[in-house]
């Protein structure tokens, strides 16, 4: 045993010098000039009916991507049972009604199977979609297939008892994590008690029923709410001619709900809020600050401005708290953008002694930025993070889909897409600062601590005063105040 070792060490060794690189010749090639990110032309067509058809052409791959998306999410919940949205988005590719039967969930399964696709289904703020990519012959099968399930779903109960219950077992896992938990409380702690702030619990997805799923989809899966988005080896005359056929023939009878008024922030009183999660390995640490509506001529200034802060690896979020200290295995921001506000949301988990530096940290880099504009290699690197991602997903059709589908919710124009890298690379660092200093206000700012309190020492005394403790036990998510009333 240990000749062959030797013998295979030596072998090892040997080959060593042959895969070493020869200079100048098996050198990397060098940077190529930027390339031009082209977007393809976007077609719109409203059919009679009201469904609106998008096609964006792409004849790079004989393949499609088709996407369904009904203007409905978690927002039209209705009071008292969130999750009413994603639930029923979730139904969809359970069981649907095919050529005059009821078609099971793992039919549904097999018949996306046999067309070398799979259903996605989902739903998100003001969005539940249903997307599928095949191949063009493969085109009008698929098609078919994504009309039946959102036309004519099943939303059988023995499905929905069935989601309940993957459901829950989720929630369960989500209660568990500190990271999770903050990330729900800080929502909470921001939205208030609006349709943005409420929060799927437990009790919620027990107390919802087939009718309430039935009743959500019969009111706002219409085809005056929904658009059809084909992407890659198609025209517009072809997508014209399958969204008529299979299509335009829906009606749905009544009026279209009058939809509420889109929510502002309705913050809960206390900026800092302390979740007592005894035995939890880490501590989840999140920073919320408010954003620009969908709307805002400052909305591009802003996802600079939030990619500045932490939109990568080398952002300062991940160089201050990972890179320089070593206290967390990455810190990052994102944005959410609705009609009426937004939000910016920092997080991190890290040990539970340092969670109150790691707190102090997100919101000093945030206030930062106010203070002076970044340098202008630190701009030009953050841009190019957004370029790149946004020419990444132009690749795909399913890249190119979604950003139609994004923009679509957001109820921007598209034509805005063709404008999106100009836009970026037109952003200066004094608008970054000045976007900063405008709407990240050190009074603005609100943070979240998830995790074992305990353990945190004496680190959290300076935090006596100025923040409100809730043990998870009784962190009550239907709540308002996110606390089960006092008995």
């Amino acid at each position: 045993m240990m000749r062959r070792c030797l013998v295979a060490l030596a072998a090892l060794n040997f080959a060593v010098p042959a895969l070493a690189a020869t200079p100048g010749v098996d050198a990397p090639p060098l940077p190529q000039p930027p390339r031009a990110v082209v977007m393809p032309p976007l077609h719109e067509h409203t059919l009679p009916n009201g469904l609106t058809l998008v096609v964006a052409p792409r004849s790079t791959a004989p393949v499609v991507t088709l996407g369904v998306l009904v203007r409905a999410g978690p927002e039209l919940d209705p009071p008292g049972r969130a999750g009413t949205a994603a639930m029923t988005a979730g139904l969809l590719s359970k069981g649907a009604k095919r050529g005059g039967r009821a078609v099971s969930a793992t039919e549904l399964a097999r018949q996306a199977e046999a067309l070398g696709t799979s259903l996605d289904a989902g739903s998100g703020w003001r969005s539940s979609t249903v997307a599928m990519t095949v191949t063009t012959p493969k085109l009008d099968a698929a098609a078919a297939l994504l009309a039946d399930v959102v036309r004519q779903p099943t939303l059988a109960a023995a499905e929905l008892e069935r989601a309940r219950a993957q459901s829950l077992d989720g929630l369960r896992v989500t209660l568990g994590d500190p990271a999770q938990v903050s990330v729900l409380v800080a929502r909470r702690q921001y939205w208030g008690d609006t349709a943005y702030g409420r929060l799927v619990a437990p009790a919620t997805l027990k107390r919802l029923t087939r009718s309430d799923i039935a009743a959500f989809h019969a009111a706002w899966y219409r085809p005056e709410r929904t658009v059809l988005v084909l992407a890659g080896d198609i025209d517009l005359a072809r997508g014209r001619a399958l969204a008529e056929r299979l299509f335009g023939n829906w009606r749905v009878a009544g009026q279209v709900p009058v939809v509420p008024a889109a929510a502002k922030p309705e913050p809960l009183p206390e900026a800092l809020l302390l979740i007592d999660m005894p035995g939890s390995g880490q501590s989840g640490v999140m920073v919320t600050a408010p954003f620009v509506e969908t709307r805002s001529s400052e909305r591009r200034i802003g996802q600079v401005a939030s990619t500045v802060l932490g939109g990568g690896y080398s952002a300062r979020l991940n160089q201050e708290v990972r890179i320089k200290r070593g206290l967390s295995y990455g810190a990052f921001s994102e944005v959410e953008v609705h009609p009426q506000a937004g939000m910016l949301h920092a997080s991190t988990q890290t040990n539970h002694p340092t969670a109150v530096q790691v707190l102090d940290l997100l919101r000093g880099e945030i206030r930062r930025l106010a203070d002076a504009p970044p340098p202008a290699d630190e701009l030009a690197a953050r841009q190019a993070t957004l370029v790149g991602s946004f020419a990444r997903r132009l690749e795909t059709t399913g890249g190119l889909a979604s950003l139609v589908v994004a923009q679509l919710v957001a109820a921007r124009p598209l034509d805005e897409l063709a404008r999106t890298v100009d836009e970026v690379m037109a952003v200066t660092p004094e608008q970054v600062q000045s976007f900063a200093k405008t709407h990240w206000k050190p009074d603005a700012l609100r943070g979240v601590i998830a995790g074992d309190l305990k353990a945190a020492g004496d680190t959290l005394v300076p935090l006596n005063g100025s923040a409100r403790r809730i043990t998870i036990d009784a962190l009550d998510l239907e709540q308002p105040t996110l606390a089960k009333p006092a008995k």
